[in-house]
Order: structure tokens, then C-alpha cells, then sequence
């Protein structure tokens, strides 16, 4: 502990706040809050840690705090510090998981959607659903059943949906808002677990049709009667309330904890979902958090069950919904399935889960030795694609701790002239990527990774050296057959990995992913860009229409799939037909 850190320590009160653990560069590396803040900061330097909690307090250099004039404020302030400084070891509880819901937009011409992002005020939502496999299947058996609108944007001409009867067509019809009401209310039974009316429905016009001998309308209702069977069967009833409650429990090993979270929706058992993680810090105060944030990314429901927390009054008043901490009853029985399912993932994942982050942190304990420097977090990888020097790309890929983190990817384009110097190509990307950071004071990365020798790092390093900018820099080699074998310094010498299992096995999936990742953007450009040019010079095909085709076929192979009845919806018959045209000359030439 230094000077600084001691100082702080004795001026701290036992008031609530936030504090702000920061490393030797001054950058924030986790953020927490307290109820008494000398009480909670002083635990991080006179206690004994293990695991995480202990790697981040040997990174600690200095701490700032923020009094709060209460608890709830800690609360809120400690969610808006951690979006704004993105600490490192704050990264698991920003990982919130999202669900797939059903989204009824209540328009004057209501249509369903499927939707993650959950804060529309003009919609209804339902669910959550397991998978967006599950969600679409039963948005394709309502779009059947309910001839609502499905297209976003109403266009001027009725598309196939109102030919075949799954559209009232309001793009061309003046339709009765009772008739919408009607169907909307119908929607709603249905998503709420009432399928036994629509299916007694359905029941009895497949009999008529069979009666009228009309065995293909028969037929038709028979594969709604089946959607609706199987759509029924995987909600499984587990209470007989119409509870609509999420049940939180957890359970602690060593330093990892296990969370399961219950969602019941109208009393059927909806999600089952479970987290394994490494805590930082204290236990309550993880799931505390966790729990606000698992509430950025989903529905409220009526009520929360959790165990007993201090916490209970601030999360209730934050979330604005009733927190029960039961200790009987059927409630009580909830948390002790919830509870028993953490335990049962802790039992069946925990080795797995700690002996690949022993695996990660062990190769990036070696990496650091190569390299020579020490707290290795962030790494980033660059890479190039282009086909003879058109469509050219670049993608940049953030790994944080080992894993990667989606949400630090970039795209770029390159706007060097010759696009196939990939030297120059690069140094482009560089010089954009972290002047920009530069302006924006964004925090750089702690390793640059490229793909090449020495070659690629200097290249990269003048960039670099240019803007004043001092990242540790390393690449990747191959060998004779091209496969990637060592890792570049910066003074040129190799270092084989071949033998080091666990770093060559975290390099090449790194590699890997940059190379996946920028090979994809680079295809879609170059699939976008094809149809571009498929579309030029078509008579009847203006820059408004063109816009219109690209915005909903944005590669030459959904655009292939269509036929000329489909592209009406867009545009003029006659223009489909010669849209048509052109793909099957261009396939016939691909040929």
C-alpha cells in the first residue's frame, strides 16, 4: 500500500457513496459503491483476497470517492460510472443478457415484430422467449392466424402477404379500428397463455372444409392446429396462480458465484437462465448489481423473489416494482428451485468454468513474460481483406481478459488510393482509429496485436510514434505452411508458441475470430456492391426505387431468391420483371 493510498484511507467517513479503483496509468479499473465508504474501501487493503478480487487490488494505485446523500443514489451512480469508464473488472455485470420478445406495435395499423431492445412506449411486449427460434415460430403462426400488417413502412401497393390473405391490405383498404381491436385482443389471449379458444376454432373449420371436401383449406387449418400443439407444449404450467414474478437465487464456491434466474410469465416457467462468474469485490453487493442490470436489458415483471438483502427497500424503490424475500409458502418454494438450479450449475460448470479461466490467465501470464510488461487486459488485433484491391476492409477485434468483447469491434473501410498495398492499407486504420481516440480521450488498448513480422510493425509503430501514442505492439508469424507459429517482438526477434499450448491455443482463436470477423464485412461490401451494380442502367428503376430494393435486399443472394411477384411490393411490374431479367443473365454468366 503507498503513501497515497494511506493518506486517503484515514481522511474516508462513514458516509454512502462510490469509489473508483485506478490503476498506475490513472485509468478507472473497477468502480463499487458503499453504504459506508471507510468501512467498505478499507476492506480492499487491510483484508485478505483470493482469486480476482486479489488480482485487482494488486493493481491498485490510487482510489478516488463520490459521496452520496444516500444509499439509492450510490445505487444509481455506481450504474452510470460504470457505462461511463467501462472498467475492467466491472465487464461481467455489463454483460446483462437480453431476450427475444414479441412486439405489438399499437399503430393505427398494428403489427408484430420481434424486438430486444424492450423500451418502446408505444408497443406491447410478451415474453421473454428462450431463443429467437422459438419467438419466430410463434410470430409466423400469429402473422397466420391475424392478418396484421407486416410490412414496417406502408407501402402503395399491396404486397403477396394480401394476396394470400395474410394482410388486410390498409396500404389500399379503409379498415374498421374495431376490426384492429378485435385482433389485437385475440393476440393478446393468445401470447397469454388462451390458446384453447383459437384452437377449438381452427378445429371446427377443418372439419367444414373436410365436409365440403375442400381438403387442401383442410389441410392448411391442420397445420395450425399442429403449430399450436407444439407452440402449447413448450410452455410448461408450473404454478396455478397467473403469477408474473423473476426469481433470483444464487450459490457461492470459492470465489465464483452462481446465479439462476426464474421467469414466470401468467404462472408458466418461461426462461431458466444461469451465470458463472468470478466475483470482484463483495457478494451482495454483485448481485445487487446484477440484478439493476439485468433490468437495462429486460422487462420488469409484477414482483421479484429473492433471498434476503439489505438491499431490498433500494432495489424496490429503484426499479419501482415489489422485491419479496419469502422464508415460507409457495413463493419461498420458488426460491428454493431457483436456488437449488444455481447449485446445480456450480456443481456440473464450476471446474470447467475455473479451469479455462486458470487457461486464459496462464497464457496471458505468459504472454506478458514474452512481451516483457504486466496487466494485460485488453487486447486488440487488426486485419485486412480485399479481392484485387476492391471492396477493401479492415477489422479491428477487442479481447478483454481473454474472451472477447463484442462490443469494442469496429468496421472500416479504406480510403487509401491503392488498396491492395496492405502496408499502406494499415496504416491508414491505425492513424483513424487512435487520432480518434486521441480526440475523444478514449482509453487505448494494453496490446496491439497485427498480423505479420516486422515488416507490419513498423509500419504500424511510425502511425504510431506519430501520434505520440505508446502501445505495446507484437505479431504473428507463419510458417513454412502458413500456419501461425511465434510471435513478432518489437526489435524483430521470434519467439516460437508452438510448445506453449495454452497461448497458441488463446493467439490462433484471437486470430481467428479477426479474421472471421473482417472477412464477413469484407463479403457483405462486396455482396452489396454487386447488387449495386446489378440494379444500374435498369429502365424504370430510379435512384428512389433503387434505394427502396437495397434497403430490404442488402446481398445479391436474397435478391436472387425473389421473383417478380414479390418485387411488386417495390416497385412496377414491368420494372420487376426486368430486375428479374438481369439476375438470371448475371447468373447464367456466373455459370
Amino acid at each position: 500500500m503507498n503513501q497515497n493510498i494511506k493518506e486517503k484511507l484515514s481522511n474516508l467517513k462513514e458516509l454512502p457513496g462510490c469509489y473508483l479503483m485506478k490503476n498506475e496509468h490513472g485509468e478507472v479499473i473497477y468502480v463499487g459503491k458503499a453504504k459506508k465508504l471507510v468501512n467498505r474501501v478499507s476492506s480492499y487493503f487491510l483484508g485478505t483476497h483470493s482469486g480476482k478480487t486479489a488480482k485487482l487490488v494488486s493493481e491498485i494505485e490510487d482510489f478516488d470517492t463520490i459521496i452520496t446523500n444516500s444509499d439509492k443514489e450510490a445505487f444509481l451512480l455506481e450504474i452510470n460510472l460504470i457505462h461511463q469508464y467501462n472498467p475492467i473488472y466491472n465487464i461481467l455485470l455489463k454483460d446483462g443478457k437480453s431476450y427475444p420478445y414479441i412486439e405489438l406495435h399499437l399503430d393505427k395499423y398494428p403489427y408484430l415484430t420481434i424486438a430486444r431492445n424492450i423500451k418502446n412506449k408505444n408497443s406491447k411486449y410478451y415474453g421473454p422467449y428462450t431463443d429467437s427460434s422459438s419467438a419466430y415460430e410463434t410470430l409466423n403462426l400469429l402473422n397466420r392466424l391475424y392478418p396484421l400488417r407486416k410490412c414496417i413502412h406502408i407501402p402503395t401497393k399491396p404486397c403477396l402477404y394480401y394476396h394470400i390473405s395474410e394482410c388486410l391490405g390498409p396500404c389500399i383498404n379503409k379498415i374498421d379500428s374495431n376490426v384492429y381491436k378485435e385482433y389485437v385482443d385475440k393476440i393478446n389471449s393468445f401470447l397469454n397463455g388462451n390458446t384453447s379458444g383459437v384452437y377449438k376454432e381452427y378445429k371446427e373449420k377443418m372439419k367444414k372444409a373436410s365436409e365440403e371436401l375442400n381438403f387442401e383449406s383442410a389441410n392448411e387449418y391442420k397445420k395450425i392446429l399442429e403449430a399450436i400443439d407444439h407452440i402449447s407444449l413448450k410452455q410448461y404450467i408450473m404454478l396455478d396462480s397467473k403469477l408474473n414474478c423473476d426469481v433470483f437465487a444464487f450459490h457461492i464456491q470459492d470465489d465464483y458465484i452462481s446465479i439462476s434466474t426464474l421467469v414466470y410469465r401468467n404462472g408458466i416457467l418461461k426462461i431458466k437462465n444461469n451465470q458463472i462468474s468470478q466475483v470482484v469485490g463483495d457478494t451482495y453487493d454483485y448481485i445487487s448489481s446484477y440484478i439493476l442490470e439485468y433490468y437495462e436489458h429486460n422487462i420488469l415483471p409484477n414482483e421479484i423473489i429473492m433471498p434476503y438483502s439489505n438491499d431490498k427497500e433500494i432495489i424496490e424503490e429503484i426499479l419501482n416494482v415489489k422485491v419479496n424475500c419469502p422464508t415460507k409458502g409457495t413463493k419461498y418454494n420458488l426460491l428454493t428451485t431457483s436456488a437449488i438450479n444455481a447449485k446445480e450449475q456450480m456443481q456440473e460448470k464450476y471446474m470447467l468454468s475455473k479451469s479455462k479461466d486458470e487457461e486464459r490467465n496462464k497464457a496471458i501470464k505468459d504472454l506478458e513474460d514474452i512481451i516483457g510488461i504486466s496487466n494485460i487486459h485488453t487486447i486488440e488485433l487488426i486485419d485486412n481483406a480485399h479481392f484485387n484491391g476492391d471492396n477493401s476492409v479492415s477489422g479491428v477485434v477487442v479481447f478483454t481478459d481473454g474472451k472477447p468483447n463484442k462490443k469494442l469491434y469496429r468496421k472500416y473501410n479504406i480510403n487509401t488510393l491503392n488498396t491492395k498495398d496492405d502496408l499502406l492499407s494499415m496504416k491508414d486504420i491505425i492513424y483513424r482509429r487512435y487520432y480518434r481516440k486521441i480526440v475523444e480521450h478514449d482509453t487505448f488498448s494494453d496490446l496491439l496485436i497485427v498480423d505479420g513480422g516486422i515488416n507490419q510493425i513498423n509500419a504500424v509503430k511510425d502511425v504510431l510514434d506519430s501520434l505520440c501514442v505508446n502501445i505495446p505492439l507484437i505479431g504473428l508469424a507463419k510458417n513454412d505452411k502458413h500456419n501461425t507459429d511465434s510471435i513478432v517482438l518489437i526489435d524483430g526477434s521470434k519467439v516460437n508458441i508452438k510448445d506453449n499450448k495454452n497461448l497458441f491455443f488463446l493467439l490462433s482463436k484471437m486470430q481467428d475470430e479477426v479474421h472471421r470477423f473482417t472477412i464477413s464485412f469484407h463479403k457483405s461490401k462486396r455482396s452489396t456492391k454487386m447488387v449495386k451494380s446489378i440494379l444500374d442502367d435498369i429502365q424504370g428503376l430510379g435512384i428512389k426505387r433503387r434505394e427502396k430494393i437495397l434497403d430490404v435486399y442488402k446481398d445479391i443472394e436474397t435478391l436472387s431468391k425473389c421473383g417478380v411477384e414479390e418485387l411488386t411490393t417495390y416497385v412496377p411490374k414491368d420494372v420487376a420483371i426486368r430486375i428479374v431479367d438481369r439476375l438470371n443473365k448475371e447468373d447464367s454468366y456466373g455459370k
